[in-house]
């Protein structure tokens, strides 16, 4: 393809930015990032992307947008200013160095360079506000007092303080901030902004006016205060605190991770801290290191707080450990039974383990204790059936309408509520519902459908000319797992529930091990690995490495299932690691397949493709490519099954699949809604009951809302109907 020219690069970029005024950040960002691919010497893009990821609180991704705009353009200050921004609101120590490395070579003015070096000096801890002539001993006394639970004292002396000196923003964000300890949030927002006017780079009054609206539900204002107050002060201890906190509850724990380590490195033994990585990673699926940084917690309070132990529980329930879980889940109710976190998470146990109407007595106290926790009810409607005139489905229709409630809470109560009409036959409501929510899912991540491609691509050139069924692994494991795999709701958690009702299997769910090593194996830093040229000693450390993971998790079990989703990318290369190994993967209609996907919110920061009806195509036909690719090479090596024909023919079709898995037939299989085993999918509710047919082109009801998929579809030839 030829070169941009010049005009076309300028009109290009113009439409970027017109769609950025209007507020639409996520078409502006696709829109850039493929012209910064296109014009890689061009440093507006790069710049641009930089500025609108920070905007959307995604400053580590940012980073090397910045960094490529500085490399191309040195000159030009303001892309310096964003970068440090960027550094102060989402960087590790690493980008830091990389950052002030790089700044000292800057060609920009010295003035601006001391500035942006200072910022991450000696007063990246706080920032020097104006005292309009307070004496530092009157402050100080005033502080004492507010820590030692004198509110009212310190709002008094800090009234007659302010009355003398009306130009010291410390004394005026003092009295605010006795005011709020007091419950007087009015006058505490009135005097915090009174502390900014008079001094608008004051990062503690930003970041206590933060915590404020916060408290206050009004989460998008205070976001925007901690963020001021990160990018005076980087090392401000409380706002690294309260904005990884706050964006924790905004579904951004991976950002919250950034900041809360480094809270972490400047105080180690702050149980605070802890508390929240923990939360943090549970949410991003990483238990064994939540569970560490909770049982820390725990270890450094004298008087544990039930939150923190029904924070644990969950963690500890994610990997498995029912049996603690549930204790602790107990523990922290004995504490405090009104405790939002334990009501609710234990339901989420209870639910994951078939005793759903147990679960749903504690769901409903949960919507008592937390009405506008649109979580709750999204996770609740997983095994719940509604029905007209159904009381529930009114209060969460009330609550909807709420004006305290913010996105995400909106988000996930959309999807309920889709859910609800969907049960109802409601159809013509359930798309005003999921249509809404998926909005609201986009608006929060930026995805672009160009990253699957590249990595599609990426993965195949890693593959390529490998003599497959000519190579053997000298070492290879003889561990033997079975994988299940496919698209997500394509019937994948249906197909482990079977075989895992095996005498000889025991049900893995989604470890997500393997895969996540061999996407690290093949993808690196400095560029693609291929597989053809890796020794054969680093893939059989591949197999290794999982059936060490395994041993300890399903002890003494001579097949473990595991349902990684993305498994069927590396068919080729798990089967050499593992030899023994067998691989299922589950196909269906892509109408059904994909409206289910669209319709469902799955885990922080997965298959954000899901949220875009076209983009779900756009992937299922990446799904497509790769089994193809794998089918001309290995065609043996993996089992296809039909979700279609299963359920139509579920005798038939399940000895297929056990015998296509190497066991002996047993007649539990067919009986697999018996099993007790734990599930956590998505799919809790339905693999508890017999097989059915009822999903099967259930798309059809909804033909009008899904037009763009179905469009998409037969554009690409993927349905001819």
């Amino acid at each position: 393809m030829a070169p941009l020219t010049g005009a076309q690069i300028k009109t290009a970029y113009a439409e970027a930015m017109k769609l950025y005024a209007r507020k639409d950040a996520n078409e502006a960002l696709k829109r850039l990032r493929t012209l910064a691919l296109d014009c890689p010497h061009v440093a507006e893009p790069p710049y641009q992307i930089g500025r609108i990821l920070t905007e959307k609180l995604l400053a580590g991704a940012a980073i090397p947008y910045l960094e490529r705009a500085a490399e191309i353009k040195p000159g030009e200050t303001a892309i310096w200013m964003a970068w440090s921004d960027a550094v102060a609101l989402g960087a590790g120590p690493e980008e830091e160095r990389s950052f002030l490395d790089a700044l000292k070579k800057a060609p920009i003015p010295v003035k601006t360079k001391l500035l942006l070096q200072n910022r991450f000096g000696s007063s990246r801890r706080s920032s020097h506000p104006v005292t309009g002539g307070a004496a530092l001993p009157d402050l100080q006394r005033m502080i004492a007092m507010i820590e030692a639970g004198d509110a009212g004292g310190a709002e008094a002396m800090a009234s007659r303080l302010l009355a003398r000196h009306p130009g010291s923003a410390v004394a005026a964000n003092i009295l605010a901030t006795a005011q709020a300890a007091l419950g007087k949030h009015s006058a505490a927002h009135g005097n915090y902004l009174r502390a900014l006017k008079l001094d608008p780079n004051y990062a503690e009054a930003h970041d206590n006016m933060g915590r404020l609206l916060f408290d206050a539900n009004r989460k998008e204002e205070a976001v925007r205060h901690f963020s001021r107050a990160l990018s005076l002060a980087p090392g401000l201890q409380s706002a690294l605190i309260n904005f990884g906190s706050a964006l924790i509850s905004l579904g951004n724990a991976g950002a919250a991770v950034t900041l809360l380590k480094r809270a972490l490195a400047a105080q180690p033994d702050l149980e605070l801290v802890h508390r929240a990585l923990g939360n943090a990673h549970t949410r991003l699926r990483n238990y064994a290191l939540a569970e560490t940084h909770l049982l820390r917690a725990l270890e450094l309070t004298d008087a544990p707080e039930a939150r923190t132990i029904a924070l644990l529980a969950q963690a500890q329930s994610r990997q498995g450990k029912d049996d603690e879980a549930a204790e602790n889940f107990e523990r922290a109710l004995a504490i405090d039974p009104d405790e939002p976190t334990a009501v609710v998470g234990k339901a989420v146990l209870l639910q994951t383990l078939g005793r759903f109407d147990e679960a749903q007595v504690l769901f409903r106290r949960g919507f008592e204790l937390d009405p506008l926790k649109g979580d709750n009810y999204r996770q609740f409607m997983s095994s719940y059936k509604a029905k007209p005139g159904d009381p529930l489905i009114e209060t969460i229709k009330g609550h909807y309408q709420d004006e305290r409630l913010d996105d995400q809470n909106r988000m996930n109560m959309g999807y309920a509520l889709a859910k609800a009409m969907e049960d109802m036959k409601e159809d013509d409501e359930v798309f005003r519902y999921l249509d809404e929510a998926n909005a609201l899912m986009k608006k929060s991540y930026s995805y672009d459908i160009a990253l699957r491609l590249r990595e599609v691509h990426n993965t195949k050139q890693a593959m390529k000319d490998v003599d497959w069924l000519g190579r053997k692994i000298e070492g290879a494991s003889a561990c033997a797992p079975i994988f299940v795999t496919g698209l997500p709701r394509s019937g994948t958690t249906l197909v482990e529930q079977i075989i895992s009702s095996h005498s000889q299997v025991e049900g893995g769910g989604e470890l997500g091990e393997l895969t996540k090593q061999a996407q690290q194996l093949i993808i690196r830093k400095e560029g693609l690995a291929s597989v053809k040229d890796m020794p054969d000693d680093v893939i059989a450390a591949l197999g290794r490495n999982f059936e060490e993971y395994l041993a300890p998790r399903f002890p003494g079990a001579p097949h473990v299932s595991d349902k990684s989703i993305q498994s069927y990318m590396y068919i080729g290369l798990i089967k050499l690691a593992l030899p023994q190994s067998r691989i299922v993967v589950v196909r269906r209609d892509p109408r059904d397949n994909l409206y289910s996907m669209y319709k469902n919110r799955f885990p922080e920061g997965t298959h954000l493709y899901t949220y875009d009806q076209r983009d779900l195509v756009t992937f299922y036909g990446t799904f497509l490519e790769m089994l193809d690719f794998w089918r001309e090479r290995v065609p043996d090596w993996f089992y296809e099954v039909q979700y279609e024909d299963l359920v139509s023919n579920p005798e038939e079709e399940t000895r297929k699949l056990i015998a296509a898995c190497g066991l002996e037939w047993e007649d539990a299989c067919l009986n697999f809604h018996e099993n007790k085993r734990k599930v956590e999918t998505l799919s809790v509710f339905q693999v508890r009951q017999p097989i059915s047919k009822a999903s099967v082109q259930g798309w059809k009801r909804f033909e009008k809302g899904l037009k763009p998929m179905l469009d998409a579809l037969r554009e690409g030839g993927y349905v001819t109907d």
